[in-house]
């Protein structure tokens, strides 16, 4: 299994494509000019048809991939459909949807691709740069992971897959085995201290728990069924934990105002024995979307701080040395260039618990510094190129950072 994106075919593809829709746009301008006569408003209009082809070329051969695709998807499209409509004959209102149409969709890309320039530019001079690219899922990668002793690292994926690699030599990594068994994305997955275990947990409310002994052929060691949507696991450092995140949401209204709250979980299981777990305690908080869902966990490496993440961009350091009672230590305050909604989606600690890492949809990595956690202080942002960052682990010296993106890719950067 090759570890890095192929330089051949597609980015020749989509160099004819950019070529393909500048001239289509100039096309498009050309008929529009001989259909009108040259008077201004046709001008002007065809001059914004092929400045638009010409931006899309730009980004397509800058941006990222989802906003290539949506370049080319947009350019092409714009450019076929107006110029049929010119030679048919029905120039005139398919133009003003298509100007609507094209300078909304424009507006989003060029946004997008703008927040991908600022965090560039943003990026702490020298911060380390992606060593590998793992392909081996047909789908986007939510979920990473590695073991104990740094030799495997799991991926889990929107395809229903998990996927072992072996990751001794991080420049070349190689695919040790393939786990199915998910009827949903596999969003969350997590070794045990010891790595005899890894947990994987669905869309679907199930977690698995896999023997992964030998790698090359694990087996499925227990289950059982969540609250929700898992979207995260974690074992505690003592391995008889486990920690998810589920897209379940409980609400309560006020006596007084009658005001919803939404009260955001985290359930932790005893899985001392594998093949019987059970529940052990539920972590609620409220907040005041009703639409936000835990989504990330993970423990600190002497086990007394959970950090815990909700959809609505809330990172909060838990106090869990009495699992029992729980206690909120800090909220780390992040905000993202994107205006059309902002995201976290991951978070983990560095084997010292010194580090913080979280991923999100501005396709950065932040490093918190969490010393002291009732003050976390940002120490440095990471810059990928893969999309937003939906999945981060460190590797147990430290020295290496994975992130999973939906562009079907994880990256492994060196961070010290």
């Amino acid at each position: 299994m090759t570890a890095s994106r192929p330089r051949g075919g597609p980015s020749a593809i989509r160099r004819v494509a950019v070529v393909i829709v500048v001239l289509a746009a100039v096309g498009t301008a050309v008929l529009v000019a001989v259909d009108s006569g040259v008077d201004s408003e046709a001008f002007l209009f065809a001059a914004f048809m092929a400045a638009v082809g010409l931006a899309g070329a730009a980004v397509v051969g800058r941006g990222p991939d989802v906003t290539r695709d949506a370049a080319l998807a947009l350019g092409v499209c714009a450019a076929v459909v107006y110029d049929a409509a010119v030679l048919f004959g029905a120039a005139g209102a398919v133009a003003s949807i298509a100007a609507i149409t094209v300078g909304v969709a424009g507006s989003v890309i060029a946004a997008n691709a703008l927040a991908r320039r600022l965090a560039d530019a943003t990026r702490i001079p020298g911060a380390p740069g992606p060593t590998a690219a793992l392909l081996g899922h047909s789908r986007a990668v939510h979920g990473v992971g590695f073991s104990p002793d740094g030799r495997l690292l799991a991926t889990g994926s929107a395809d229903k897959t998990a996927i072992l690699w072996d990751v001794t030599d991080p420049a070349h990594p190689a695919r040790a085995a393939t786990l199915a068994g998910h009827r949903g994305a596999v969003h969350g997955l997590g070794f045990s201290p010891d790595g005899r275990l890894l947990a994987t947990g669905s869309a679907r409310k199930t977690v698995i728990l896999w023997d992964v002994t030998d790698p090359a052929h694990p087996a499925r060691a227990g289950a059982f069924t969540d609250r929700g949507a898992v979207r995260a696991v974690g074992f505690s450092p003592g391995g008889r934990l486990l920690a998810t995140a589920s897209a379940e949401r409980e609400y309560s209204s006020t006596g007084t105002t009658g005001i919803s709250l939404v009260h955001v979980a985290v359930m932790l299981w005893d899985v001392a024995a594998p093949a019987d777990p059970a529940p052990a305690a539920t972590l609620t908080h409220s907040r005041g979307n009703l639409w936000a869902f835990a989504c990330a966990v993970a423990f600190s490496p002497d086990g007394q701080l959970l950090a815990t993440v909700s959809s609505d961009q809330d990172v909060t350091l838990w106090d869990v040395t009495d699992p029992g009672h729980p206690a909120e230590t800090a909220t780390l305050a992040i905000s993202s260039r994107y205006w059309l909604g902002p995201s976290v989606h991951a978070v983990a600690f560095s084997p010292d618990g010194r580090l913080l890492a979280t991923g999100s949809d501005d396709q950065t990595v932040i490093l918190w510094d969490v010393s002291d956690s009732a003050r976390p202080a940002r120490a440095t942002t990471l810059a990928g190129r893969g999309g937003a960052v939906h999945t981060v682990a460190f590797s147990p010296d430290g020295r290496l950072l994975a992130a999973g993106s939906p562009d079907k890719t994880a990256q492994l950067w060196r961070v010290r």
